[in-house]
């Protein structure tokens, strides 16, 4: 019987998730032992190849994991996703050393027949994942969600089903370019309508400085948040009218200018300002929500599409941040659907689907054959 070997697969760096691999013939007899299962279950002697368990695995305080056997021959392997802290890696990997494993490097698990993962290429976005569900779905296609995909769509290239299945796989491509970096949203609006407040009550805690004198947020104060579970920053931004001197010109400027490129805007105004600012015309070609703060000063309801809110009591704060969630991301995958996971495929996916759309099938089944053959630097291999 070989020794059982224990590598970290996802690169170093801390993220929302770390995968460790578990190779051998008793793999799966080390980590049993070490599993502590919700109401002290056990797991199976024998395992379920590609099913996934959840518990804690450690001593009388660990971490809470899923492990899965994803390979049976040649030899055994077995799964173990975790928290993606540096120290909880090295913990978990020291302490199936004291098991019997020997560690070593993942490089050396690739050169092994038959080990290659599905897909490689989602192993770097995966250890930089910030959320759960951004991570979730990274290892899926990891697994080779995306990849599998892309050969379903080649292998019944020009009928009706591969067009149907490349147009659901281009409807993600804005979440595949924001599984790691960011949404951005930009809360803007006239001075003293509240935006550094209603920020804060977003994030739950201070981050902005609030007062009631205009003009007070002169720079744009970013900060990250997780709505529903995708990772979104948002920056709060100086009050926009006409600047008096040149210090708050400047964050004006600088407002619009992040406005212009967000992904959406927060329009926060005033039911209360019998003169509120209107969205400048600059801004309306961007996804925008109006906000309307100090929701309970309001004596009446205002006319038009907006969404009501007010900071200082915290009432509609929670409806909102389900709204900004559902707009950035109006589509949600299914578990283990396919998703373009990188901007680069993401971009190849929408150039295949606009491809197809001009009449240009070759051009289309060229760039997907790319998306399939990556090897993860940008470099492909076309047959």
């Amino acid at each position: 019987m070989k020794t059982c070997r224990v590598a970290v697969l996802t690169p170093p760096g801390s993220g929302a998730i770390a995968t460790l691999t578990v190779v051998g013939d008793n793999a799966w007899d080390i980590v049993r032992a070490r599993l502590q299962r919700p109401g002290g279950r056990l797991l199976p002697i024998v395992p379920t190849a590609q099913r996934f368990w959840f518990g804690t695995l450690g001593d009388s305080v660990g971490d809470e994991v899923v492990v899965a056997q994803t390979r049976v021959e040649p030899e055994p392997w077995v799964e173990i996703h975790c928290h993606g802290g540096q120290a909880v890696v090295r913990w978990l990997t020291e302490l199936l050393v004291q098991d019997g494993c020997t560690e070593v490097h993942w490089r050396e698990l690739l050169t092994m027949p038959d080990s290659r993962p599905e897909d490689p290429r989602a192993l770097e976005p995966l250890s930089q994942a910030s959320t759960l569900r951004t991570a979730n779905i990274l290892l899926e296609q990891y697994h080779g969600a995306f990849r599998s995909a892309i050969r379903t769509i080649l292998d019944h290239w020009g009928s009706p089903s591969s067009e149907s299945q490349l147009r659901e796989l281009t409807q993600f491509a804005s979440l595949g370019r924001h599984l790691v970096a960011p949404w951005t949203v930009v809360v803007a609006g006239a001075p003293n309508v509240g935006k550094s407040s209603l920020l804060n009550a977003l994030a739950g805690y201070a981050r902005s400085i609030v007062a009631p004198v205009p003009g007070t947020t002169r720079d744009v104060v970013t900060v990250r948040l997780a709505l529903d579970g995708w990772p979104i920053e948002f920056a709060d931004t100086a009050g926009m009218r006409e600047a008096i001197e040149s210090l708050e010109a400047g964050g004006i400027a600088r407002a619009r200018q992040a406005a212009s490129r967000a992904d959406l805007v927060l329009w926060v105004m005033d039911p209360t300002d019998p003169h509120p600012l209107r969205l400048p015309m600059g801004l309306t070609d961007r996804p925008v929500i109006v906000v309307y703060n100090k929701a309970d000063l309001a004596r009446t309801t205002p006319e038009g599409d907006f969404y009501p809110v007010s900071a200082l009591t915290g009432d509609g704060v929670a409806g909102l941040g389900t709204v900004i969630a559902r707009t950035l991301v109006p589509v949600t995958p299914m578990a283990g659907a396919a998703v373009p996971f990188t901007p680069l495929l993401a971009d190849r996916v929408e150039q295949a689907m606009q491809a197809l759309q001009s009449h240009q099938g070759n051009a289309a089944r060229e760039i997907l054959i790319a998306c399939r053959n990556d090897r993860g630097t940008g470099e492909s291999v076309l047959c």
